[in-house]
Protein backbone atom coordinates (compact mmCIF):
# COMPACT_ATOMS: atom_id res chain seq x y z
CA UNK A 1 0.00 0.00 0.00
CA UNK A 2 1.33 3.66 -0.62
CA UNK A 3 0.79 6.23 1.69
CA UNK A 4 0.62 8.73 -0.94
CA UNK A 5 -2.33 8.37 -2.36
CA UNK A 6 -4.27 7.69 0.64
CA UNK A 7 -2.82 10.84 2.70
CA UNK A 8 -3.77 12.79 -0.59
CA UNK A 9 -7.52 11.11 -0.68
CA UNK A 10 -7.73 12.03 3.19
CA UNK A 11 -6.91 15.76 2.94
CA UNK A 12 -9.47 15.70 0.15
CA UNK A 13 -11.98 14.46 2.15
CA UNK A 14 -10.78 16.97 5.35
CA UNK A 15 -10.69 20.10 3.02
CA UNK A 16 -14.70 18.63 2.44
CA UNK A 17 -15.70 18.23 5.51
CA UNK A 18 -13.78 21.62 6.98
CA UNK A 19 -15.70 23.53 4.49
CA UNK A 20 -19.08 21.64 5.49
CA UNK A 21 -18.96 22.18 9.11
CA UNK A 22 -17.93 25.98 8.73
CA UNK A 23 -20.39 26.91 6.62
CA UNK A 24 -23.26 25.42 9.01
CA UNK A 25 -22.29 28.45 11.27
CA UNK A 26 -21.56 26.73 14.61
CA UNK A 27 -18.68 28.06 16.28
CA UNK A 28 -17.95 24.09 18.21
CA UNK A 29 -18.05 22.71 14.59
CA UNK A 30 -15.78 25.11 13.44
CA UNK A 31 -13.36 24.16 16.55
CA UNK A 32 -13.61 20.43 15.96
CA UNK A 33 -13.16 20.72 12.52
CA UNK A 34 -9.73 22.66 12.73
CA UNK A 35 -8.70 20.20 15.72
CA UNK A 36 -9.46 17.11 13.00
CA UNK A 37 -7.59 18.71 10.35
CA UNK A 38 -4.61 19.20 12.90
CA UNK A 39 -5.07 15.93 14.62
CA UNK A 40 -5.42 13.87 11.68
CA UNK A 41 -2.40 15.54 9.16
CA UNK A 42 -0.07 14.92 12.80
CA UNK A 43 -0.90 11.06 12.84
CA UNK A 44 2.57 9.31 12.96
CA UNK A 45 1.28 6.45 10.21
CA UNK A 46 2.40 9.58 7.58
CA UNK A 47 5.79 10.03 9.30
CA UNK A 48 9.29 8.25 7.57
CA UNK A 49 9.86 5.21 10.02
CA UNK A 50 13.21 3.79 10.16
CA UNK A 51 14.12 0.90 12.50
CA UNK A 52 16.58 -1.82 13.20
CA UNK A 53 15.66 -4.65 14.58
CA UNK A 54 18.20 -6.80 15.85
CA UNK A 55 18.41 -10.84 17.46
CA UNK A 56 21.01 -11.65 19.49
CA UNK A 57 22.64 -15.05 19.96
CA UNK A 58 20.49 -17.87 21.07
CA UNK A 59 23.10 -20.04 22.54
CA UNK A 60 20.90 -23.01 21.51
CA UNK A 61 19.07 -24.13 18.27
CA UNK A 62 15.93 -23.65 20.08
CA UNK A 63 16.63 -20.29 21.57
CA UNK A 64 17.94 -18.85 17.86
CA UNK A 65 14.87 -19.94 16.49
CA UNK A 66 12.61 -18.29 19.05
CA UNK A 67 14.68 -15.04 18.62
CA UNK A 68 14.59 -15.19 14.95
CA UNK A 69 10.87 -16.18 14.56
CA UNK A 70 10.23 -12.86 16.91
CA UNK A 71 12.80 -10.79 15.15
CA UNK A 72 10.57 -11.88 11.66
CA UNK A 73 7.32 -10.97 13.14
CA UNK A 74 8.47 -7.95 13.98
CA UNK A 75 10.08 -6.67 10.76
CA UNK A 76 7.19 -8.07 8.81
CA UNK A 77 4.49 -6.13 10.47
CA UNK A 78 7.20 -2.29 10.40
CA UNK A 79 6.67 -3.45 6.22
CA UNK A 80 2.64 -3.24 6.39
CA UNK A 81 3.26 0.45 7.71
CA UNK A 82 4.35 1.47 3.82
CA UNK A 83 7.64 2.42 4.57
CA UNK A 84 10.96 1.77 1.52
CA UNK A 85 12.45 -1.65 2.29
CA UNK A 86 15.75 -0.31 3.42
CA UNK A 87 14.19 1.81 6.40
CA UNK A 88 13.75 -1.38 8.07
CA UNK A 89 17.36 -3.02 8.98
CA UNK A 90 17.34 -6.43 10.22
CA UNK A 91 20.72 -7.93 12.12
CA UNK A 92 20.20 -11.77 12.98
CA UNK A 93 22.66 -13.49 15.36
CA UNK A 94 25.42 -13.06 13.47
CA UNK A 95 25.57 -8.90 14.12
CA UNK A 96 27.98 -7.30 16.27
CA UNK A 97 28.13 -4.76 18.44
CA UNK A 98 29.71 -2.57 15.73
CA UNK A 99 27.46 -3.28 13.13
CA UNK A 100 24.30 -2.52 15.51
CA UNK A 101 25.63 1.32 16.34
CA UNK A 102 26.44 1.19 12.69
CA UNK A 103 22.65 0.31 11.58
CA UNK A 104 21.41 2.93 13.98
CA UNK A 105 24.07 5.90 12.81
CA UNK A 106 23.12 5.03 9.15
CA UNK A 107 19.59 5.30 10.15
CA UNK A 108 20.48 8.66 12.11
CA UNK A 109 21.81 10.36 9.16
CA UNK A 110 18.58 10.11 6.95
CA UNK A 111 16.57 11.31 9.84
CA UNK A 112 18.33 14.40 9.71
CA UNK A 113 17.23 14.95 6.29
CA UNK A 114 13.80 15.03 7.21
CA UNK A 115 11.71 16.89 9.68
CA UNK A 116 10.13 13.96 10.95
CA UNK A 117 10.25 10.74 11.68
CA UNK A 118 9.78 7.93 13.92
CA UNK A 119 13.25 5.43 14.74
CA UNK A 120 12.41 2.02 16.69
CA UNK A 121 14.83 -0.05 18.12
CA UNK A 122 13.99 -3.63 18.62
CA UNK A 123 16.95 -6.30 20.65
CA UNK A 124 15.27 -9.24 20.72
CA UNK A 125 17.38 -12.07 22.45
CA UNK A 126 19.20 -12.58 25.53
CA UNK A 127 20.45 -10.30 28.34
CA UNK A 128 22.75 -9.86 31.58
CA UNK A 129 23.12 -6.85 34.37
CA UNK A 130 25.83 -6.01 36.89
CA UNK A 131 26.72 -2.99 38.65
CA UNK A 132 27.84 -1.53 34.91
CA UNK A 133 24.56 -2.03 33.68
CA UNK A 134 22.90 -3.85 31.42
CA UNK A 135 24.17 -5.86 28.21
CA UNK A 136 22.70 -7.05 24.84
CA UNK A 137 24.68 -10.79 23.79
CA UNK A 138 26.00 -10.63 20.57
CA UNK A 139 29.13 -12.14 18.85
CA UNK A 140 32.21 -10.36 20.20
CA UNK A 141 31.37 -8.05 22.67
CA UNK A 142 27.98 -7.05 24.28
CA UNK A 143 26.25 -4.02 23.42
CA UNK A 144 26.00 -2.23 26.35
CA UNK A 145 23.42 0.46 27.87
CA UNK A 146 25.81 3.28 27.32
CA UNK A 147 26.23 2.30 23.72
CA UNK A 148 22.75 2.23 23.34
CA UNK A 149 22.27 5.91 24.67
CA UNK A 150 25.44 7.02 22.83
CA UNK A 151 23.68 5.99 19.65
CA UNK A 152 20.31 7.52 20.24
CA UNK A 153 21.53 10.49 21.17
CA UNK A 154 21.88 11.98 17.81
CA UNK A 155 17.91 11.44 17.17
CA UNK A 156 16.41 13.38 20.28
CA UNK A 157 14.67 15.51 17.64
CA UNK A 158 12.29 12.50 16.46
CA UNK A 159 10.03 10.46 17.80
CA UNK A 160 11.57 6.97 19.61
CA UNK A 161 10.89 3.57 20.43
CA UNK A 162 13.45 1.03 21.98
CA UNK A 163 12.00 -2.58 22.60
CA UNK A 164 14.15 -4.21 24.84
CA UNK A 165 12.74 -8.00 24.21
CA UNK A 166 15.48 -9.73 26.82
CA UNK A 167 16.47 -10.65 30.44
CA UNK A 168 17.33 -8.27 32.87
CA UNK A 169 16.71 -5.55 30.22
CA UNK A 170 14.42 -3.58 32.91
CA UNK A 171 18.36 -2.96 34.15
CA UNK A 172 18.41 -0.10 31.44
CA UNK A 173 14.72 1.89 31.59
CA UNK A 174 16.16 4.73 33.57
CA UNK A 175 19.41 5.42 31.65
CA UNK A 176 17.01 5.31 28.16
CA UNK A 177 13.98 7.22 29.43
CA UNK A 178 14.02 10.61 28.07
CA UNK A 179 11.57 12.81 26.64
CA UNK A 180 10.15 11.53 22.88
CA UNK A 181 11.16 8.28 23.84
CA UNK A 182 9.29 5.28 24.52
CA UNK A 183 10.53 2.27 26.35
CA UNK A 184 9.65 -1.24 26.69
CA UNK A 185 11.51 -3.81 28.68
CA UNK A 186 10.62 -7.16 29.15
CA UNK A 187 11.45 -7.36 32.73
CA UNK A 188 11.52 -4.75 35.51
CA UNK A 189 14.69 -4.88 36.92
CA UNK A 190 18.25 -6.47 35.87
CA UNK A 191 17.37 -8.88 38.52
CA UNK A 192 15.06 -11.15 36.62
CA UNK A 193 17.46 -12.65 34.92
CA UNK A 194 15.83 -16.17 33.33
CA UNK A 195 15.18 -16.07 29.69
CA UNK A 196 11.95 -14.18 29.03
CA UNK A 197 8.25 -15.19 26.76
CA UNK A 198 7.15 -11.65 26.77
CA UNK A 199 9.05 -11.19 23.46
CA UNK A 200 7.14 -14.00 22.39
CA UNK A 201 3.66 -12.61 22.85
CA UNK A 202 4.65 -9.37 21.81
CA UNK A 203 5.29 -10.95 17.94
CA UNK A 204 1.59 -12.60 18.65
CA UNK A 205 0.38 -9.60 18.69
CA UNK A 206 1.68 -7.99 15.59
CA UNK A 207 -0.03 -10.87 13.61
CA UNK A 208 -3.36 -11.25 15.74
CA UNK A 209 -6.37 -8.83 15.05
CA UNK A 210 -7.06 -9.63 18.85
CA UNK A 211 -4.39 -7.12 20.00
CA UNK A 212 -6.41 -4.38 18.09
CA UNK A 213 -7.97 -3.13 20.78
CA UNK A 214 -9.22 0.15 19.49
CA UNK A 215 -10.02 -1.72 15.79
CA UNK A 216 -8.83 1.04 14.06
CA UNK A 217 -6.98 -1.64 12.29
CA UNK A 218 -3.59 0.25 13.22
CA UNK A 219 -1.87 -1.61 15.97
CA UNK A 220 -0.10 0.81 17.96
CA UNK A 221 3.01 0.27 20.70
CA UNK A 222 0.35 0.39 23.26
CA UNK A 223 -2.13 -2.24 22.15
CA UNK A 224 0.69 -4.72 21.62
CA UNK A 225 2.45 -4.11 25.08
CA UNK A 226 -1.12 -4.44 26.42
CA UNK A 227 -1.66 -7.60 24.25
CA UNK A 228 1.88 -9.13 25.44
CA UNK A 229 1.85 -8.61 29.07
CA UNK A 230 -1.58 -9.95 29.44
CA UNK A 231 -0.47 -13.16 27.07
CA UNK A 232 2.42 -13.15 29.86
CA UNK A 233 0.80 -13.06 33.09
CA UNK A 234 -1.65 -15.85 31.67
CA UNK A 235 1.26 -17.39 30.76
CA UNK A 236 3.05 -18.66 34.27
CA UNK A 237 -0.58 -18.61 35.56
CA UNK A 238 -1.86 -21.61 33.04
CA UNK A 239 1.92 -23.02 33.94
CA UNK A 240 0.90 -22.65 37.95
CA UNK A 241 4.24 -20.96 38.10
CA UNK A 242 5.26 -17.78 40.20
CA UNK A 243 6.26 -15.25 37.27
CA UNK A 244 9.68 -14.65 36.72
CA UNK A 245 9.24 -11.33 34.51
CA UNK A 246 7.45 -8.55 34.74
CA UNK A 247 7.44 -6.20 31.31
CA UNK A 248 7.66 -2.43 31.99
CA UNK A 249 6.24 0.23 29.47
CA UNK A 250 8.05 4.08 30.09
CA UNK A 251 6.38 7.17 27.61
CA UNK A 252 3.59 8.82 27.49
CA UNK A 253 3.30 8.65 23.47
CA UNK A 254 2.89 4.93 23.08
CA UNK A 255 -0.24 4.98 22.08
CA UNK A 256 0.92 7.37 19.09
CA UNK A 257 3.99 5.03 17.55
CA UNK A 258 2.46 2.29 15.20
CA UNK A 259 3.77 -0.88 14.65
CA UNK A 260 1.62 -2.85 11.99
CA UNK A 261 -1.75 -1.74 10.22
CA UNK A 262 -3.89 -4.82 10.19
CA UNK A 263 -7.29 -6.14 7.79
CA UNK A 264 -8.36 -4.04 5.59
CA UNK A 265 -5.47 -1.25 6.01
CA UNK A 266 -3.26 -4.42 5.39
CA UNK A 267 -4.67 -6.09 2.31
CA UNK A 268 -5.60 -2.55 0.48
CA UNK A 269 -4.30 -2.38 -3.28
CA UNK A 270 -4.26 1.26 -4.86
CA UNK A 271 -7.37 1.25 -5.94
CA UNK A 272 -9.36 4.40 -6.03
CA UNK A 273 -12.43 2.67 -4.29
CA UNK A 274 -10.77 1.48 -1.60
CA UNK A 275 -8.62 4.84 -0.78
CA UNK A 276 -11.82 7.01 -1.13
CA UNK A 277 -13.16 4.37 1.49
CA UNK A 278 -9.96 4.15 3.76
CA UNK A 279 -9.44 7.98 4.02
CA UNK A 280 -13.25 8.59 4.76
CA UNK A 281 -12.38 6.14 7.64
CA UNK A 282 -9.90 7.93 9.03
CA UNK A 283 -12.23 11.47 8.78
CA UNK A 284 -15.06 9.76 10.68
CA UNK A 285 -12.61 8.47 13.24
CA UNK A 286 -11.09 11.70 13.81
CA UNK A 287 -14.73 13.13 14.04
CA UNK A 288 -15.29 10.45 16.72
CA UNK A 289 -12.28 11.34 18.90
CA UNK A 290 -13.17 15.19 18.65
CA UNK A 291 -16.83 14.95 19.37
CA UNK A 292 -15.55 12.64 22.46
CA UNK A 293 -13.29 15.70 23.51
CA UNK A 294 -16.31 17.70 22.88
CA UNK A 295 -18.77 15.78 25.37
CA UNK A 296 -18.19 18.23 28.15
CA UNK A 297 -18.89 21.20 26.18
CA UNK A 298 -22.54 19.17 24.95
CA UNK A 299 -25.54 18.95 25.76
CA UNK A 300 -25.87 15.38 26.85
CA UNK A 301 -28.61 14.38 24.15
CA UNK A 302 -26.82 15.82 21.32
CA UNK A 303 -23.64 14.13 22.74
CA UNK A 304 -25.29 10.89 22.27
CA UNK A 305 -27.24 11.63 18.95
CA UNK A 306 -24.31 12.58 16.99
CA UNK A 307 -22.59 9.33 18.72
CA UNK A 308 -24.99 6.92 17.60
CA UNK A 309 -24.95 8.65 14.08
CA UNK A 310 -21.58 8.69 13.53
CA UNK A 311 -20.90 5.24 15.18
CA UNK A 312 -23.36 3.75 12.62
CA UNK A 313 -21.76 5.55 9.75
CA UNK A 314 -18.53 3.83 10.85
CA UNK A 315 -20.20 0.61 10.83
CA UNK A 316 -21.83 0.67 7.49
CA UNK A 317 -18.82 2.25 6.14
CA UNK A 318 -16.09 -0.58 7.81
CA UNK A 319 -18.70 -3.24 5.94
CA UNK A 320 -18.32 -1.14 1.92
CA UNK A 321 -14.53 -1.63 3.01
CA UNK A 322 -14.32 -4.86 3.88
CA UNK A 323 -16.86 -5.88 0.31
CA UNK A 324 -14.13 -3.57 -1.61
CA UNK A 325 -11.18 -5.23 -0.63
CA UNK A 326 -12.87 -8.78 0.04
CA UNK A 327 -11.58 -9.08 3.70
CA UNK A 328 -13.07 -11.44 6.59
CA UNK A 329 -12.02 -12.11 9.69
CA UNK A 330 -10.86 -14.89 9.07
CA UNK A 331 -7.89 -12.72 7.13
CA UNK A 332 -7.06 -11.74 10.84
CA UNK A 333 -5.22 -14.65 11.85
CA UNK A 334 -3.60 -15.06 8.65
Amino acid sequence: MNNAWLKSALIQRLRTVVLEWFTRGNQLLKQLALSMLLGLLALPVWAENYAVVVTGLGGDAAYSKQFADTGSAVFDALQTLDIEDDRIVFLDESSTRDSIIGAIEAATKRLAQTDSGVFSLFLIGHGNADTQGWRFNVSGPDLNTQDIVAALNPLSSVQQLVVLAASASGAALDALVQPGRVVVSATKSGGEINAVRFPVFFAEALRTAESDYDRNEILTTSEAFRFAQARTVEYYEQQNLLAPEHARLKGDNSADIPLALLGSLKNASEEPEVAALLATRLVLEGQFKVLKDAKSDMATADYYRELEELLLRIARLQQSIDLATGWSENDAES
